[in-house]
C-alpha cells in the first residue's frame, strides 16, 4: 500500500507517485468514497449491503456517514453503528463519521458549555468504540478499519443544520470536541464541518469563506486538522475555480501555508449533479440527456480539482450520493451514481458511476491530514 500526498493527481493521470519509506498504512486514506441517502442505515437495507459490495470492489475506500449523539445515547445505542461498522469492514470500506445530534429528526447543535461537554463524552465514547484502539475491533468477527478522522458537525453555516449560524458556537464545539477526541486518542484527526456554498445569503446561510475565517479568529488554527467543503454549483469550472479556490485562499490566510500550500488538509467530502427523469410526454430522453450531463459535469469538476491536489494540500473526494431515491421527487434526491427502481432494488449504473470508479479502481492512497 503506498501513501502519497499526490495521490489523487495520480489517479487522474494514471502515473504513480514515489512513497517515503518511513510511512506506514496506517497514515493512509483512500482517495475515494461516497455518502448515501441512507445514511447510518445503510447496512439495514439489502440494497445498502449491496452497495457496500460495489463500494469495495470498485474501490470506493470511504463511506460518509453520521454518527448521532441521540440514537446512541437513545434507545438504538451502537447497534446500528456496529451494524454499519462491521459491515463496511468486511467489504474493504472505512467509516468517515459526521458527529452530530438531531433528536426527533431536528439538527440540535450543542450551544451551551453544558450541551457541548455532553457532545464531548458522546464523541470520546465513539473513539473508543471504533478508533485505532476501539473495543469494536476485538469483537466483530471482521477486518479492523478503524476510524481515523472525525467530522465534526455538518454544513454549521447553513440552517437547518445549525439554527442561526454562528461562527464563534461552532468554534466552541470544535474545540471541546477536539479535546474530547485527542483524550481518547491523541492521533485522532479532526474535521471541520463540511462548509456549504449557498445560491443566496441571509442570517441563516452564511458565506462559507467569512464563516471559516471568524471560526479561526475566535478559537485559533490548531483546534482542526482539516476542511471538509460541500460543493453542488451547476458550473463545474466555477465550483473549483471560483468557489473551492476562494475558500482554500481563506484557509491559507487565516491557517497558514506550508510550502506554498494550506497547512490544513482540504476535503471535498459533499459533491454531485443532480438527473432528472424521462418525460414520457415529450420525444426527448430527459433520463439519458441529464445522465450524460451529470457526467460531464463529474469530469468537469473533477478535472479541474485533481491537478490542484499538492497545491491545496487535498485529501479524499466523495460523491453524494451513491444512488437514487426509490422515490425521486426533489432534486437532491436523484444525484446518485446508480439508478434506483420503485421498488427499491437497483435500477443499474448511470454513466456517472463508470467515471467515478474508473477513477477510484487505479487511485493511490492520501497522507492523513497532519495533526495539529
Amino acid at each position: 500500500m503506498r501513501a502519497v500526498l499526490v495521490g489523487l493527481v495520480c489517479a487522474l493521470a494514471g502515473t504513480t507517485g514515489s512513497a517515503d519509506a518511513a510511512h506506514s498504512p496506517d497514515h493512509s486514506l483512500p482517495a475515494y468514497g461516497v455518502g448515501a441517502l441512507r445514511a447510518e442505515w445503510l447496512a439495514d437495507f439489502p440494497i445498502g449491503i449491496e452497495d457496500l459490495d460495489r463500494m469495495g470492489q470498485a474501490r470506493i475506500g470511504m463511506y460518509r456517514a453520521r454518527f448521532r449523539q441521540d440514537e446512541v445515547n437513545g434507545l438504538v445505542g451502537w447497534t446500528r453503528l456496529d451494524r454499519l461498522a462491521g459491515a463496511a469492514a468486511q467489504r474493504g470500506v472505512t467509516l468517515q463519521p459526521v458527529l452530530i445530534n438531531m433528536p426527533g429528526e431536528i439538527y440540535t447543535p450543542p450551544k451551551t458549555s453544558t450541551d457541548r461537554a455532553r457532545f464531548g463524552e458522546f464523541a470520546k465514547a465513539a473513539v473508543r468504540r471504533y478508533g485505532p484502539n476501539g473495543s469494536f475491533w476485538g469483537s466483530c468477527g471482521c477486518p479492523k478499519r478503524p476510524v481515523k478522522v472525525w467530522e465534526v458537525w455538518n454544513e454549521p453555516n447553513l440552517a437547518p443544520f445549525w439554527d442561526a449560524p454562528n461562527p464563534a458556537q461552532y468554534g466552541a464545539l470544535l474545540s471541546s470536541t477536539r479535546a474530547a477526541l485527542r483524550n481518547a486518542d491523541p492521533t485522532a484527526r479532526v474535521l471541520f464541518g463540511g462548509l456549504a456554498y449557498p445560491s443566496s445569503l441571509s442570517a441563516t446561510r452564511l458565506e462559507p469563506n467569512a464563516f471559516l475565517r471568524d471560526t479561526i479568529l475566535a478559537v485559533g488554527a490548531n483546534r482542526f486538522d482539516a476542511l471538509a467543503l460541500h460543493n453542488y454549483r451547476p458550473d463545474a469550472a466555477r465550483a473549483v475555480d471560483t468557489f473551492i479556490a476562494g475558500t482554500v485562499e481563506t484557509l491559507k490566510t487565516y491557517g497558514g501555508t506550508s510550502q506554498g500550500a494550506p497547512r490544513h488538509q482540504v476535503w471535498v467530502n459533499e459533491f454531485g449533479r443532480p438527473t432528472n427523469p424521462d418525460d414520457p410526454h415529450t420525444a426527448t430522453d430527459e433520463r439519458a440527456s441529464s445522465e450524460a450531463a451529470q457526467r460531464t459535469w463529474l469530469d468537469g469538476f473533477l478535472g479541474r480539482l485533481l491537478p490542484k491536489a499538492s497545491a491545496w494540500n487535498l485529501g479524499p473526494v466523495m460523491w453524494y450520493s451513491v444512488r437514487d431515491s426509490h422515490q425521486p421527487t426533489a432534486s437532491w434526491l436523484r444525484q446518485g451514481l446508480r439508478r434506483t427502481t420503485a421498488g427499491d432494488a437497483d435500477a443499474g449504473p448511470k454513466p456517472s458511476w463508470d467515471a467515478y470508479t474508473a477513477r477510484s479502481r487505479v487511485a493511490d492512497f492520501v497522507w492523513l491530514p497532519a495533526l495539529r
